[in-house]
């Protein structure tokens, strides 16, 4: 059986999850397939420190606050998967996600925090799922065992939700275009007595090289469908016979000694994803033909339903404002009244941002299929894609020409250098081997390989902005609003 747990040994370790990327899986690098993932130097520092991360999950005081203990198996198991039934289950799930995030520096967009609330917001529309009639399985069923699976095992999942980037009005959400040329999005080719077979390509899966299983449902851009072969969702191993994994040029590759405090631990990569007659078995199908019960989830922003990403974000604001701060002092500007402006705007994005947290914690209630749900999130996927932009921003502004040029660890280290260092490269107060290495950490936020793509990342995560926006104003309740302002320009307006 695929999904039984007799085995399931609860919260992943970092050894037993090093050694689960060693499975076979086909995974591509400028031309060549990597044959072990966890020693290849692309992959080496994000898979030892998800590895120590996994660890705390069995250590002292952080156990407590990352697992609990499985009704059903005695194991102990990651609060990531646990189904909150109180509300004191939601702030249980928000201190994990405070622990992932802390110690990742909230770099991390796909941590293994992220993919569960996907499964459990499935586990929610199990009902809904259900109604839709198969006669191979049945999809809320599957939902359900298969979040029994992952829960068991502490499974790290990634997703792929988007359609490839090649002629999008050739794409099959298209319902004005009579004839398709080429089938490129993913799409059923056949069913069969064991699964549906499955070809097609599917962008953007990050972390999908250092991940167990590959979580593919629909982007809400895609969502609408003229053939129903490309609506489907499903899971399967990230080793699956027929699925190639392309991969980006690293950002964690560097030459020299120049420091990446973020780029080399957290690059977390991003790939293509290329189904050839792939087979998804029956009970890990969670969705056929039909749109209509996942549309509720996209409308609902479903990167942001739980606290994973709430906290990661929150974490990555305090990481842009404390360093924008450090900089200044460095540098002796943080009394100029310009530069305390400005990083007092980053303060206060970071304040919204935890008063929003808090916000949606009061609204906590029992939502669908009996598990407890944050209040609304309306709009805060809208509001860090935009202020992400402009904290950076403000970063550069602070820390000026001194991101383009500092001294390498090799720089630092050589005795007929280091004087000159001292002399033309140290800060207020300050040495340049601090002030050279806090400007490292900046460079890798706001200028870097590394730092670039975060952003790019931070602006997409939530979805388009422009159609969340357009989304958010068409559901936006302005009927109390709107009624008083009928009525007072109903009649003369008052006047002198």
């Amino acid at each position: 059986m695929v999904l039984d747990i007799t085995a399931a040994q609860g919260a992943m370790t970092g050894a037993r999850y090093i050694e689960s990327l060693r499975d076979g899986r086909e995974v591509w690098m400028d031309g060549v397939r990597i044959d072990d993932i966890p020693s290849h130097p692309a992959f080496s520092g994000i898979v030892n420190e998800l590895a120590r991360i996994y660890d705390l999950q069995h250590s002292g005081e952080t156990q407590d606050q990352m697992t609990f203990v499985s009704p059903e198996s005695g194991n102990h198991c990651s609060v990531s998967w646990l189904l909150p039934r109180t509300e004191e289950d939601l702030k249980r799930k928000r201190r994990n996600s405070e622990v992932w995030t802390r110690e990742s520096w909230g770099q991390l967009g796909r941590a293994p925090d992220v993919l569960a609330p996907y499964i459990i917001s499935l586990y929610k529309s199990r009902d809904r799922l259900s109604s839709v009639k198969h006669p191979k399985c049945d999809f809320g069923e599957n939902v359900a065992n298969y979040h029994r699976y992952c829960m068991e095992n502490d499974l790290f999942l990634t997703h792929a939700l988007g359609d490839p980037q090649v002629d999008r009005s050739e794409q099959p959400q298209n319902e004005q275009r009579a004839k398709r040329e080429e089938d490129l999005a993913l799409h059923v080719v056949e069913e069969t007595s064991e699964g549906i077979i499955i070809t097609g390509g599917k962008q953007l899966a990050t972390a999908a090289p250092i991940s167990n299983e590959t979580y593919v449902s629909l982007s809400a851009t895609f969502t609408q469908r003229s053939d129903p072969k490309f609506v489907l969702a499903f899971s399967i191993p990230t080793n699956s016979p027929g699925m190639k994994i392309l991969c980006r040029e690293p950002v964690s590759l560097w030459n020299g000694s120049y420091g990446h405090p973020l780029g080399m631990p957290y690059d977390e990569q991003d790939c293509m994803l290329f189904f050839e007659n792939v087979l998804v078995p029956w009970d890990r199908v969670f969705m056929l033909y039909e749109s209509a019960p996942l549309l509720r989830d996209f409308s609902a922003g479903i990167n942001f339903t739980e606290w994973a990403n709430l906290c990661r974000i929150h974490e990555r604001m305090k990481l842009m404002t404390a360093v924008a701060t450090m900089i200044a002092e460095a540098i002796g500007v943080l009394d100029y009244r310009e530069v305390a402006a400005k990083i007092g705007e980053m303060a206060t994005y970071t304040e919204m941002w935890r008063h929003a947290m808090d916000g949606v914690e009061h609204g906590a209630q029992m939502g669908e299929g009996g598990v407890m749900s944050l209040g609304s999130m309306s709009g805060m996927n809208i509001y860090f894609a935009q202020t992400s932009s402009r904290m950076i921003q403000i970063l550069r502004e602070v820390s000026g020409a001194g991101l383009i040029m500092q001294p390498s660890e090799n720089d630092l280290a050589n005795p007929e250098l280091r004087p000159y260092l001292e002399r033309y490269m140290r800060g207020k107060g300050v040495d340049a081997e601090y002030k050279s290495r806090l400007y490292r950490l900046a460079h890798d936020l706001a200028v870097s390989s590394s730092g670039m793509r975060q952003e790019v990342y931070e602006y997409w995560h939530g979805g388009d902005p422009n159609r969340n926006r357009i989304n958010l104003l068409r559901g936006f309740d302005q009927t109390d609003i709107r009624g008083r302002i009928e009525d007072l320009v109903s009649r003369p307006l008052p006047h002198g």
